[in-house]
């Protein structure tokens, strides 16, 4: 719960997770469904160079939202509220 002290700071799952030392974090901006979230999952592994080269987390993470954006034009809730959180 913010306070007005510190209206600016804000914490969520993703940035607390990336704060507790993890490099490459992808959350999402609102609640997915399951269906929704296990088809990025498996898009964004296959989209990952076959090293599983973390530093190309954001890259694959892009991949895999233009692919979910060509499949589900009239959808963005299936593509759109994906974040990655690193370097």
């Amino acid at each position: 719960m913010a306070g007005s002290a510190l209206a600016d700071e804000v914490i969520h799952l993703g940035s607390a997770f990336h704060t507790a030392g993890f490099r490459h974090v992808i959350g999402t901006l609102w609640r997915v469904t399951d269906g929704t979230a296990t088809e990025t999952a498996r898009l964004f592994y296959d989209n990952l160079p076959p090293d599983l080269d973390a530093d190309q987390a954001a890259q694959a993470l892009h991949t895999t939202a233009v692919e979910l954006r060509t499949r589900y034009p009239q959808f963005p809730a299936r593509w759109a509220g994906y974040v990655h959180i690193g370097p």
